[in-house]
């Protein structure tokens, strides 16, 4: 990889200490003869303020690609990061580990998950869950709209499905005796993530109609996502319970603003 040469320090107290000689002595010339400066005295001085000004810009903006190749160039593969936070808020820790070519796998202590980017027009990655204690791998079955790896909390897995960006489904599946179960599927709104509760609840808003709503929350926003070209949606506060199997409907209402 090639770099921008970075630019050298610019000799500001060399230079500041001749201008500083130059106009001591332009000035009490100035004073002591009563004459203006000279012709020469301002060219020089008008050059210096706008060698100081061009070289101040190239300092503080060096070339885009320089930046970019940079911060490339501080990272370098295979990437390591442990205890590291992945997926929906409230999901496991792991440690993570990535390659050059995009996939990655995160070592959770009791399960392995290896992911591998999409190539070319296939959509969603392929996913499979590693049982340390057997090294049994379990591969996710190929989903139509494509799967995407969004965290794990105990022995519980979660697949986000599309990219549509109003309305997005989910799946969560279980491992249990060496095999992987599909146990919920469900519809919620990306606009507020899902959120996983110390207690093993899953929390998200899911999608409802107008009409179906007890009582319509206030919605602050409405008027500018409409000036904007968007439309008002709305959602329903729900929950999973993975420990109980039990699915919840809360009497709690958000908006979100749809294309």
């Amino acid at each position: 990889m090639t770099l921008h040469p970075a630019y050298p320090p610019f000799p500001f107290d060399q230079f500041s200490t001749l201008l500083r000689r130059h106009f001591s002595i332009a000035i009490a010339s100035r004073y002591l003869t009563s004459k203006p400066l000279s012709m020469i005295d301002r060219a020089v001085f008008g050059t210096a303020l706008l060698v100081l000004s061009m070289w101040a810009c190239q300092s503080e903006k060096k070339p885009a690609d320089q930046q970019k190749n940079a911060s490339a160039a501080s990272i370098t593969y295979p990437y390591e990061k442990p205890d590291s936070a992945f997926g929906f808020a409230g999901c496991d820790k792991a440690l993570y580990k990535a390659d050059s070519a995009g996939s990655f796998e995160l070592f959770y202590g009791t399960y392995r998950v290896q992911v591998k980017e999409p190539t070319g027009s296939t959509p969603g990655q392929q996913i499979t869950i590693v049982i340390d204690s057997t090294g049994t791998p379990l591969q996710l079955p190929p989903l139509d709209e494509g799967g995407y790896f969004q965290g794990k909390w105990g022995n519980h897995f979660f697949v986000d499905l599309g990219t549509a960006p109003d309305v997005r489904r989910l799946n969560v599946y279980k491992e249990e005796n060496g095999a992987l179960y599909q146990v919920f599927q469900t519809e919620y709104l990306p606009h507020e993530a899902p959120v996983v509760a110390s207690t093993g609840s899953l929390w998200f808003y899911g999608p409802i109609a107008e009409a179906d709503m007890e009582e319509k929350p206030v919605c602050p926003d409405a008027e500018q996502w409409r000036k904007d070209g968007l439309r008002i949606g709305y959602g329903q506060r729900r929950l999973y319970d993975m420990r109980q199997r039990m699915y919840v409907r809360k009497s709690e209402y958000t908006c979100v603003p749809m294309q």
